[in-house]
């Protein structure tokens, strides 16, 4: 158990965002910032404090982008409610209400179902200062690129050999993503409020085309680091199925070479950091092994 700081607890005292008598249980899955579920008497709420200079090549941590999100989706059922957003002694902190269930493991029609209510909203004005997502193949391979950059190049060779050909242009959408998808950020609600999962952990969103957060809840990399194994072919054609979009379909199939590339080099990166994550090693193995298939 890792206690939260003092003076994010004092902080937290004095503007009447928790008590003495709070308790403070660590969230699992954390895996950038600190999180807590603290309680007190029949309120429940998740206290995120960010990690300066967390973010990845691929994932950001934007306390501001999360807050503005969350605020504008309230009410949707997508994200949970938020109560404080804001920069303390501490750092930057974020406390919204906490959305009781468990991380989904199964059922990719209700993900589907999730991600198509969120990229069919219009993007209202407060949102419009979003980062943008790389749209189209050339972007993508040089995020691609960028990342490779950042690891050892004698390892990276081996990844860039692999660079896949692509002439898809840029749709030019601007859905507002949540930009990291995966089962760990879907929480699927029990008991009594059983329902669609809310996505959570939105420090990263971004405006662009839908199909980045596709690929990414579809990522066989993804899925193995979250619940030990990637979705079946089956899986994958249901969820497509689900979602409902024949020309979101048609531009992922095309763009998918590269976005399975994309997540290896991604993986690559994870395992060569100053301190490796070596559950990244089959996952990157898996992104290899689907980018190769398809060029069979």
């Amino acid at each position: 158990m890792v206690d939260p700081p003092p003076v994010l607890v004092r902080d937290l005292m004095a503007a009447g965002l928790v008590s003495a008598t709070s308790c403070w249980t660590v969230l699992p899955g954390g895996r950038t910032n600190q999180v807590w579920n603290v309680t007190d008497k029949d309120v429940s709420r998740v206290v995120k404090l960010y990690t300066p200079c967390a973010e990845t090549p691929l994932f950001r941590n934007d306390p501001q982008a999360e807050a503005m999100v969350l605020d504008v989706l309230k009410g949707s059922g997508l994200a949970p409610k938020p109560v404080f957003s804001g920069i303390l002694s501490s750092g930057p902190v974020l406390i919204y209400e906490h959305q009781a269930g468990s991380p989904w493991r199964s059922d990719v029609d209700a993900v589907a179902h999730v991600l198509k209510s969120l990229h069919a909203r219009p993007c209202p004005t407060s949102l419009r200062a979003l980062a943008p997502a790389p749209d189209g193949a050339a972007a993508l391979v040089a995020q691609t690129r960028a990342i490779l950059d950042q690891t050892p190049s004698e390892q990276a060779a081996a990844l860039r050999a692999l660079e896949p050909r692509s002439e898809v242009l840029p749709s030019g959408q601007l859905c507002v993503l949540h930009g990291d998808p995966v089962p760990d950020n879907l929480i699927c609600p029990d008991g009594a409020h059983a329902g669609l999962p809310v996505l959570i952990d939105w420090q990263c969103p971004a405006l662009g085309d839908p199909i980045l957060d596709l690929a990414l809840f579809l990522s066989p990399a993804m899925q193995q680091i979250c619940r030990g194994k990637p979705l079946t072919a089956q899986e994958r054609a249901s969820f497509l199925t689900a979602y409902g979009d024949g020309a979101a379909t048609a531009r992922l199939t095309a763009l998918q070479p590269i976005l399975h590339w994309r997540m290896a080099a991604y993986c690559l990166w994870k395992i060569t950091r100053p301190t490796p994550d070596p559950s990244y090693s089959l996952a990157m193995d898996q992104e290899i092994e689907a980018l190769q298939r398809l060029a069979v």
